[in-house]
């Protein structure tokens, strides 16, 4: 039914979908133990998880990771804050945005809600890259970093990313390190994935701190050293 309104809304969409879902019998579960939540805008990822984290918090982790119905429920619920509106019309995105494939190693992460989630429960520390954009979409960095199970199972993973990748001049994460179309030195998308490659042969990754990798991981990903300026010395004439 929710897939089928979704349908609706990309053939029309300034229509709106029908909250009565929410409360049919014979399309919901009562969740034991139950919980209370409230209507709230999510300005991003980090809002979304937080309150997900506060309400959530007595329901057992594998639950939550299995509980498709869960998390497509609150897609409905939050269908507003996840597919808002801009000008009277919304952009309905692919239906794995909204409804959760639990099973589905290639969408699971992709569901706007429980990434939010996940991401948090994941990484309490170190998220800023990925948790201060949009709860409306998935960003590049997002989609490169949660589809890759294997880095995300490392340690000191996200404190990697945080220090390689977040500029402290802009504030923001640095340009042109999620560019999917062609491989750039030191880059998230192509290099860093191929480079823990190399080093898992070598070494163990899971007792490395995030320094220790940065180190081996070599002088492409050196960005602040490959961005100083060299100091300008001003000599007195003979």
């Amino acid at each position: 039914m929710f897939r089928e309104a979704l349908a609706l809304c990309r053939d029309d969409p300034r229509a709106d979908v029908s909250t009565e879902l929410l409360t049919q019998s014979e399309l919901s579960e009562v969740l034991a133990p139950a919980i209370g939540i409230e209507l709230k805008t999510f300005v991003n990822k980090r809002d979304a998880s937080i309150y997900f984290h506060e309400i959530l918090a007595t329901i057992p982790k594998q639950d939550l990771l299995d509980d498709a119905g869960l998390w497509t429920w609150l897609s409905l619920f939050y269908f507003d804050s996840i597919c808002p509106k801009l000008n009277g019309q919304r952009k309905v995105r692919n239906d794995y945005t909204y409804v959760y494939d639990a099973g589905s190693m290639r969408y699971f992460y992709r569901h706007l809600l429980f990434v939010s989630w996940r991401i948090l429960d994941i990484a309490p520390s170190h998220n800023r890259l990925l948790l201060d954009s949009k709860v409306s979409s998935l960003d590049k960095i997002t989609d490169q970093v949660m589809k890759r199970l294997y880095l995300t199972r490392i340690p000191c993973f996200f404190e990697l990313l945080d220090k390689i990748y977040w500029d402290q001049n802009t504030k923001r994460s640095r340009k042109g390190i999620v560019d999917t179309s062609r491989i750039s030195e030191g880059d998230l998308t192509h290099r860093l994935p191929t480079r823990i490659r190399q080093l898992e042969r070598t070494y163990d990754l899971q007792s490395l701190t995030a320094d220790q990798f940065i180190d081996l991981l070599g002088e492409e990903f050196q960005f602040e050293a490959r961005t100083a300026k060299p100091m300008q010395l001003s000599l007195p004439q003979l």
